[in-house]
């Protein structure tokens, strides 16, 4: 008989399979069958044991000695029972079973000093006269299997009724169609219970949703992801479409991998959004400041409807442009108000200092004291007369700086976000300009810029920075449509020096 298995054949049913009926001649060598046996069962993670003919142990494979605490010498020679501190042998032994019929036999059972439901396989093997030479017992783990079998099917029932009281509509999806769902999910498609089991989701699903969706579902049943949450249109029977915000889970329905998703009705909450966003665009100026001197480019786009970027730069006078851009913790209308508050602090500032280390610093304390938030920011100074920019950092650490025709160069300026330490201390950095040089001033939704060769090393170079911007606009455009949303804010103030 050839024992020289592949890797590929290295499991125990194969192994079981080819050793079922042995020779007479290999018998006579049961030590060496025996050996092979346990090294092939060794790392096996299902746990092993092995009887001789007359029900006594002869070796467990390396997961059952763990699994039951022993020593190779505490267990041969055992009986079964005997292992587990038991008086006497169950009143029905399988391995018992599995001698007398050498048939193999496939059982769950409750093992009760471990609290744990097995799967049991008691495979005979057999010489070539058909004697029992040993039985291979192979247990697994089923507990948490059983349990939610169980549960499932116990309280699938009581599911249904305690989904029905659900203020929120819940609907739970396999293979991309509804099996279950409420009352409140039917309201809100407008139609019957009946109507609604065993649709596709897609046909309630707005056409521009359809690629994130298809990709976020595949992302949580492969990753079992138990919160991801989007906004999306939704359309109704009547053909209208609704806002809805879907918090997705990944379960198992009835043994199968599904997808629980709570959906929730945010029109008027979009609508009151809507109002706030184009409220706060009105205080993010896109224009430069000293337009005949500086060119000005940028991108702000919010992942949600309300952002917590903001930037914001001033005219001092014709030859001095001081500007901030930062994200303020949270997002939403709170964010919002948060942003305008900033607006506030830092007009105050540049009343009192236009050096970006110094206004930092009067931001921090202010902060501390008025706006209990976080603020990460990056203020700088254009000295159009000497020249010469100062760049302060708190939270966000990075820029890029360009000399004309030149690649991009990554500038990094410590400093703690703006209302962490009430006695923070902030770097400056100093660089001297002239004309065609350029700065790239973005929040940490972009910070992968700093990382793309391509891009530092290329695209600046060889384009304006308005084909940058668009640039930008495009690739997360395309974000968009692949996964609904944006990670984060994206915001990107680009300067080019007159």
């Amino acid at each position: 008989m050839n024992y020289e298995l592949k890797k590929s054949e290295l499991d125990l049913q194969s192994f079981i399979s080819s050793t079922t009926r042995l020779k007479k001649y290999e018998t006579s060598n049961i030590s060496y069958t025996l050996e092979l046996l346990e090294s092939v069962l060794k790392g096996i993670p299902d746990i092993i044991r092995v009887f001789d003919s007359d029900n006594r142990i002869l070796f467990f494979n390396e997961a059952g000695y763990k699994f039951y605490n022993k020593t190779r010498g505490e267990v041969r020679g055992k009986k079964c029972f005997e292992t587990l501190n038991r008086k006497k042998n169950c009143e029905s032994c399988d391995v018992e079973k599995a001698i007398k019929t050498k048939q193999m036999i496939m059982i769950e059972k409750y093992v009760p000093e471990f609290n744990l439901f097995m799967e049991c396989t008691y495979n005979p093997v057999l010489d070539d006269s058909g004697e029992i030479i040993f039985v291979v017992e192979q247990l697994r783990d089923i507990t948490e299997k059983k349990i939610m079998a169980n549960s499932v099917k116990e309280s699938e029932e009581r599911y249904r009724k305690i989904v029905n009281l659900s203020p929120e509509a819940i609907s739970i999806v396999v293979d991309n169609r509804i099996v279950l769902t409420n009352h409140q999910a039917c309201k809100l498609v407008g139609t019957e219970y009946s109507k609604i089991i065993g649709e596709s989701i897609y046909k309630y699903i707005e056409s521009e949703s359809v690629k994130p969706i298809r990709k976020k579902i595949k992302q949580i049943l492969e990753e079992k992801i138990t919160k991801s949450t989007s906004d999306h249109k939704i359309i109704r029977y009547d053909k209208t479409t609704v806002e809805v915000e879907i918090s997705a889970s990944y379960l198992i329905y009835k043994g199968r991998p599904a997808i629980q998703a709570v959906i929730r009705n945010i029109t008027e909450t979009k609508r009151a959004l809507n109002q706030a966003a184009k409220f706060q665009k009105k205080y993010i100026e896109s224009i430069s400041p000293i337009p005949e001197k500086i060119q000005m480019e940028t991108l702000y786009m919010p992942a949600r409807t309300v952002t917590g970027d903001f930037f914001k730069i001033y005219k001092v006078n014709e030859d001095l442009a001081i500007g901030i851009v930062g994200d303020v913790s949270g997002k939403g209308i709170t964010a919002a108000l948060s942003v305008l508050a900033f607006f506030v602090l830092f007009r105050e500032a540049i009343l009192i200092s236009y050096d970006p280390s110094e206004i930092v610093k009067i931001l921090n304390k202010k902060i501390v004291n008025y706006l209990d938030k976080y603020i990460a920011a990056c203020c700088f100074s254009l000295n159009l007369k000497k020249n010469e920019a100062r760049i302060a950092g708190a939270g966000i650490n990075q820029f890029m700086f360009q000399k004309s025709n030149c690649i991009a160069e990554e500038f990094i300026v410590k400093g703690p976000f703006l209302g962490m330490f009430e006695d923070g201390e902030f770097d400056e950095k100093v660089i001297s300009f002239e004309k065609g040089d350029r700065f790239y001033f973005p929040t940490d939704g972009l910070e992968f810029i700093f990382n793309d060769y391509e891009i530092k090393n290329n695209y600046l170079k060889e384009h304006t920075i308005a084909e940058f911007i668009e640039y930008m606009k495009r690739f997360l455009n395309n974000v968009i449509t692949d996964f609904g949303a944006l990670k984060d804010d994206s915001t990107l103030v680009a300067l080019e020096i007159k």
